[in-house]
Formats: C-alpha cells, sequence, structure tokens
C-alpha cells in the first residue's frame, strides 16, 4: 500500500464544490477523453438511480489503465500529466491534452469516487484509489488526506481498462442534464466518419433516443459540400461539390485569403455541408421526410471542432457560434448558411501543438494560431458565398435578358397573328390589345415604383446591420467606464457622500449605455432571424415576442404597452417575418405618436388587441393614447412617403398594407379610437379555419 494526495489547493477544492462544476457533460465527457488516451476501444458512462440525489455514475474503459506512477503523477495531479504528446499511442493516437480542472470538478458531483484500474503493462495486478470528500470538508489544508493506492493481484480473465465511480450524486441529473450528456458523447468521436476505432456508449434511455441521429446520415441530400485543406505550409485549397458530387468550385490559396500571406495555424481539414431546410434534392431516393432532415440537422447544429480525433466543447454547441455564421448571414440570408443550416467541422492532429487548451478544457486559448485556423474556416465561408451570389447575379441578368426575348418575340407572333386576321376584325382586336398593354403597362410602373421601395428599405436595413455593430462597442467602453468611475467614486468620496452628490448621475449614464447596447442587439434580432418559409403561424407568439423586444425603449419613454388577445390562438398562413413585420411596424408607428405629440400630460399607453370574427378571420388591432390621425386622410396614410411626424419615412404603412395585402387581407384606421389616439386595424384569414 502507498499513499499520496491530491495535488491543489484548498481553495480550488472549495470552488469546484461550489462554482466551477461545469455542465454535467463535460466533466463527464473530460473523464471519457482519458479512456481515448489509454487507448480504449470500448467506453461505457453507465447512470443508476441519477434521477434524484443520492445516484451514481460509472465510467468503464478497456483502456490500457494505468500503474501505481501514472496515477500518482496523472491521475492524481491537476493541470499537467506525463503524456508525451508528440508520441503516438499504441493505437496511434497522439494524446488530446492535459487534465484540467472539468475533470476534476466531474469526480466532485458525488460524495465518494473510486478509482479501480488494471494496467496492460502488468496483467496480474490492479489498483485502486477510494476519495472521500468528506475527509477533506474537515481538514485545514488538502495535503492533510492521504489517500491509499491500493495494490492487489488480478484474475487473469480480468482484461486491462479502468473503472470510476462517482458515488452518492450531490444533485440529481434531469433529462436535459441527460440528454445534453447523450449529445455529446455522441458527438465526441468524430461521427461524421466512424473511423476513430473510439465510440463511448451512454446507458441510459435518452442515449437511444437521441442515436438514430447519429446512425442516420443525411449528407447526400446537401445542396453543397464545401471541402478544404490547410497544409503545413499554411497554404489552403478549397473546392465545393453541388448535390450530384461534381465538382462546382474550386479555388487556390490566394482566391481564399485576401492578404495572399500563409495562415499561422496547424495543419487542417475543413469539411461543411450546406442544406436547404425547405426543400432537398435526391428526397425521391431517399425515405427520409423534411422534418427528419430538420431534426438531424437541429441535432448536429453548425461547424464543430476537432482535435486529434475528439470532438473540443463548445465549439459547435448551441449558443456558441464560434465561425459567426448566423451574423454573416444576415448581409445575404439566403446565400449563407446558418447553425441551423449547416452541418462541418474543422479537424486537426495539431503536430506542433501551436494550440494550447485552457484549464478547464472548455476550448483553446484563443492565440494567433486559433485565429488563423478560424480565419480560415470563415474565409472559406466568404469565398463560396461570393461564388453563390454571382452565380445567382448571371441567372437573373439571364432571365432579364430572356424575358426581354421573350417579349419581343411575343409581339412578333401577335402581330403576325393579326396579319392573319379578317380587315373587319382586326380593328377590334388592334384595340383590346392596346387597351391590355396600357393595363399592362400601368401595373409595371406600379411594380418598379414598389421595388424602387423596397430596394430603399434594404438599404436602410443593410446600413442598419453594418452600424449596429459599431454602435455596440462605444455602448460597452460607457458602462465600463462609468462603472470604473462609481467604484471610484466610492473609494474617494465614501458612500454616503458619493449617494448624495453623483450617483443619481452615474446611474442615468450606465442606464443609458445599456440602452445604447440593447438599439443594435435589438436591430440584429430582427435582422438575423430566417423566419421567410411559409407555414401556419401563431399570431399570439409573435405578438408577445416583439412587444418583449420593444419593452425596454417604450419603458425608457414613459410608454406602458399590453395585451387584450382572443382566449383562442389565431394561426394564419404566412411567414413569421410576415406577421413580426406588420406588429412591428404598428408599434413603431404608435410609437412615433407620442414622439410627435410634445404634450406632457397626455397619459402614454399602446394596446395590442386580438379577436376572431365569426368569418373565421382574425382581427389584430394596435391603439394608442396619442393624438389621433390628424392632418393627413385616412385614405393617404398608406401611401408611401406620407407621414405627420417630422422625421418619419411614411413606409411603416405602406410596408404594412403590401405585407397584409399578399396574406388576402385588409388593413384600415380609425383616427379616433378607444384610447383616444389612433387604431390601426387588419384582418387576415384564419389557416384552415383553425383558431
Amino acid at each position: 500500500m502507498e499513499t499520496d494526495n491530491l495535488k491543489f489547493s484548498p481553495e480550488i477544492l472549495k470552488r469546484l464544490g461550489e462554482e466551477l462544476i461545469p455542465h454535467v457533460d463535460q466533466g463527464i465527457v473530460e473523464l471519457v477523453r482519458n479512456a481515448y488516451d489509454a487507448d480504449a476501444v470500448n467506453c461505457k458512462v453507465e447512470l443508476v438511480d441519477t434521477e434524484k440525489p443520492g445516484g451514481t455514475i460509472r465510467i468503464t474503459d478497456d483502456g490500457d489503465g494505468m500503474d501505481v506512477d501514472e496515477i500518482r503523477n496523472g491521475w492524481l495531479l491537476v493541470g499537467r500529466s506525463r503524456k508525451t504528446f508528440k508520441k503516438t499511442t499504441r493505437l496511434g493516437r497522439l494524446p488530446v491534452g492535459d487534465k484540467g480542472l472539468g475533470r476534476l470538478a466531474a469526480l466532485r458531483m458525488g460524495t465518494a469516487v473510486s478509482l479501480l484500474t488494471r494496467p496492460n503493462s502488468d496483467p496480474n495486478v490492479e489498483h485502486s484509489v477510494v476519495i472521500d470528500w468528506g475527509d477533506y470538508e474537515i481538514a485545514t489544508t488538502v495535503e492533510e488526506v492521504k489517500l491509499a493506492i491500493e495494490s492487489r493481484g488480478r484474475q487473469s480473465s480480468r482484461p486491462s481498462g479502468t473503472e470510476i465511480t462517482i458515488r452518492y450524486l450531490r444533485s440529481p441529473l434531469g433529462k436535459r442534464d441527460v440528454s445534453r450528456l447523450a449529445r455529446s458523447l455522441l458527438l465526441l468521436a468524430d461521427p461524421f466518419e466512424h473511423k476513430m476505432g473510439f465510440r463511448p456508449v451512454l446507458l441510459a434511455p435518452e442515449f437511444k433516443e437521441l442515436e438514430h441521429l447519429v446512425q442516420d446520415k443525411y449528407f447526400d441530400l446537401a445542396q453543397y459540400h464545401l471541402i478544404g485543406g490547410l497544409d503545413s505550409d499554411g497554404k489552403a485549397r478549397v473546392k465545393v461539390r453541388d448535390w450530384n458530387r461534381k465538382t462546382k468550385w474550386q479555388a487556390e490559396h490566394s482566391d481564399i485569403r485576401k492578404s495572399n500571406s500563409p495562415y499561422n495555424a496547424p495543419p487542417a481539414k475543413f469539411e461543411c455541408w450546406i442544406f436547404l431546410r425547405q426543400t432537398a434534392p435526391n428526397f425521391s431516393t431517399r425515405s427520409a421526410t423534411l422534418k427528419d432532415l430538420r431534426e438531424w440537422l437541429d441535432f448536429h447544429g453548425g461547424v464543430h471542432l476537432y482535435h486529434r480525433g475528439l470532438r473540443v466543447h463548445p465549439y459547435g454547441d448551441t449558443g456558441h457560434d464560434w465561425l459567426e455564421m448566423n451574423l454573416l448571414r444576415t448581409r445575404n440570408p439566403e446565400l449563407r448558411p446558418s447553425t441551423k443550416t449547416a452541418i462541418g467541422r474543422v479537424s486537426t492532429t495539431d503536430p506542433g501543438e501551436m494550440l494550447i487548451q485552457k484549464t478547464d478544457r472548455t476550448g483553446f486559448v484563443e492565440n494567433e494560431h486559433f485565429q488563423e485556423l478560424r480565419s480560415f474556416a470563415i474565409d472559406s465561408l466568404e469565398w463560396l458565398a461570393t461564388r453563390r451570389v454571382e452565380e445567382r447575379e448571371r441567372g437573373r441578368q439571364e432571365e432579364r435578358s430572356k424575358a426581354t426575348r421573350g417579349v419581343k418575340k411575343a409581339r412578333s407572333a401577335v402581330q403576325d397573328a393579326l396579319d392573319r386576321v379578317p380587315s373587319k376584325l382586326r380593328a377590334r382586336l388592334m384595340a383590346a390589345i392596346q387597351k391590355y398593354e396600357r393595363a399592362y403597362n400601368r401595373e409595371l410602373k406600379a411594380l418598379r415604383s414598389e421595388i424602387q421601395l423596397y430596394r430603399t428599405l434594404a438599404t436602410v436595413g443593410t446600413t442598419f446591420a453594418v452600424f449596429s455593430h459599431e454602435v455596440e462597442s462605444p455602448g460597452l467602453r460607457i458602462q465600463k467606464l462609468a462603472q470604473s468611475i462609481e467604484d471610484r467614486a466610492k473609494e474617494q468620496f465614501g458612500e454616503t457622500e458619493y449617494k448624495a452628490t453623483i450617483e443619481r448621475a452615474i446611474e442615468s449614464i450606465i442606464r443609458s449605455a445599456d440602452e445604447i447596447r440593447l438599439f443594435p442587439r435589438l436591430a440584429l434580432r430582427l435582422l438575423e432571424r430566417d423566419r421567410r418559409r411559409v407555414e401556419p403561424v401563431n399570431v399570439h407568439l409573435v405578438v408577445l415576442e416583439v412587444t418583449d423586444l420593444l419593452k425596454p425603449f417604450l419603458d425608457r419613454s414613459g410608454i406602458t404597452i399590453r395585451s387584450e388577445l382572443a382566449d383562442t390562438e389565431p394561426v394564419v398562413l404566412g411567414s413569421r417575418a410576415a406577421i413580426e413585420s406588420i406588429v412591428t411596424n404598428l408599434l413603431t408607428n404608435a410609437f412615433h405618436a407620442f414622439y410627435a405629440d410634445r404634450r406632457h400630460d397626455r397619459s402614454r399607453e399602446i394596446l395590442v388587441r386580438t379577436t376572431i370574427s365569426k368569418e373565421n378571420t382574425l382581427l389584430l388591432g394596435v391603439l394608442d393614447s396619442g393624438p389621433g390621425i390628424v392632418g393627413i386622410s385616412l385614405s393617404d396614410i398608406w401611401l408611401p412617403g406620407k407621414t405627420t411626424f417630422p422625421d418619419g419615412s411614411g413606409l411603416g404603412l405602406t410596408i404594412v398594407r403590401d405585407v397584409v395585402l399578399d396574406l388576402n387581407g385588409k388593413a384600415r384606421a380609425i383616427a379616433k379610437s378607444d384610447l383616444g389616439g389612433a387604431e390601426i386595424i387588419i384582418e387576415i384569414p384564419l389557416h384552415q379555419g383553425k383558431q
């Protein structure tokens, strides 16, 4: 028997018990990574009675196990191990990194931990260690607690490997925890190829429910497949295949990297499959449905990062868009992938150890090498987006030319037909054709006018998106500076004098800075969302979401907003973007009414009201307590450019009218409503009678 102790400070142990314990999945994944480094082929994670406190988590692998020296100087040591990272293991693997706080935090999930390991180097012995965390709670220092490494003979039939048992869990594992753990384990060993010879398994019902999402593969339904590589000299090459697996575009380094300088990053491979969630090629040869494809996309989501064969958290997790795919998508929503329309991976073995893992193993330190690797992937996606834009523009130009030729050909055909018509009928036919052409030209003129209108709106939107990013940074700086002044003022003047003199001014600056930051976040949130798919839309959900977005601005202006919604939930056939556009513009219009009204004695209130008519129609009304519609006729308020507001664009209600017409609805206005101000009412037919 030998004794040893854990090598970390009591402060670390205390924090591990209070705040450093990560999500369940990341702590367990840390232990599974150890099995990979030990050349395990199979690794099982078993959950026993974990739905309540006091349960057990057991991780078992068939790897090479550990000897006493490896336990003492590896498993019991935090932050460093005796691995040689440039030397491959028995199975040709490169170790994936040092032991971190994440592994130790996972062991702290229970009140006791036991380790049983059988080293491959000595088939006649097995070693065990038991850690009772209660011993550390009564000790003055961590070093006071001695750990016993027990060695004993083992039966010849017992193979090498390691078993870690975390007993008496402090907290139960909910379904969400288990589902997240299942996803992390399924994605850990690069399910894109299954060439690692390593597959962790979770013994829990949720694992079986999700396992088919990895076993099922829909890569052949992708519209595009990007394949890129970064060689040891930092030179990149990329090609793109279409859905028919034919090479569509190819690029050399100079086409991808604007500066043409090499990427200062480890050799890597980048693959990305880009899908259309509404439709997909090759469905006729598959039994899959669009629902299956969307579920699969939601599960795999975005671009993951694999280091030496194992996935690195948090890259590719929900909410961690490390390649800024969703942000870049705001420029051309139809032509750039998002984390919901693309699946991909950046994989590297990093033989030169350029990438440095963070202590808790939650990703890499964002040094120059990591940023360059990231830039390679982003530049590749940007290059693809440019090629798609070019292709679309060529198609548009060809369609225009084709349409022009078609019109000329049709006119010639009509003239030839008229020449063969008897002269008595020819004059009447010519008059009818000319009447039709005049009506057509009027419609064409109106459409061209609308195109100009929406090009103006598109310009406003793109400018908004670009400069919203610029506003975020100074707002954050102002907020931090104000908080710094607050701390220094309290220290200089004391709490009492600070409150009596400048507290209100500092608080006002901090609130104003927060509003400056809120505004671009609102703009970007509205621009980023891809909600253009035509489908049944719950109007109440959109109303509540938009009012929540705008409420901070309304509160700042002293405007109260409330809702009177129908008991049944109205569902209309359209897109979320269309309904969102209607509600946002109506609320903005009401906000402008108060902005234009300089009287301060008027209460400021907005009411959103929905009712269902007997004709199976949704009536959505937005009322305000402003001055009402004055100085303009009720018919003119819908015209573009017509507004009574000093700084108004005159476009908001025009957009509402056009969107409502597209939904086969009607829009009308009341100059004086129940609240005293204007009321805009839209009527939209409900979807198939559903409410």
